[in-house]
């Protein structure tokens, strides 16, 4: 069965989209590795300080949830 994504995770991909930036760029920007990053915004992790350093990186006010 297909996850559903929370808003938040939806965001944060279309805003990578929107910038043409890819998630490598993201962990460099946010400090942290690759894995741990997509986990998160893939929604198969709960990391609600990642979560709000991506969020400040990419500029999103979506709340984070799962």
């Amino acid at each position: 069965m297909k996850r559903k994504l929370s808003p938040w995770c939806k965001e944060v991909k279309k805003t990578l989209i929107d910038r043409d930036m890819s998630v490598t760029e993201l962990c460099g920007e946010v400090g942290m590795c690759r894995n741990y990053v997509t986990t998160t915004i893939n929604g198969r992790m709960y990391a609600p300080a990642l979560a709000e350093k991506i969020s400040k990186a990419l500029d999103i006010d979506t709340e984070y949830t799962i």
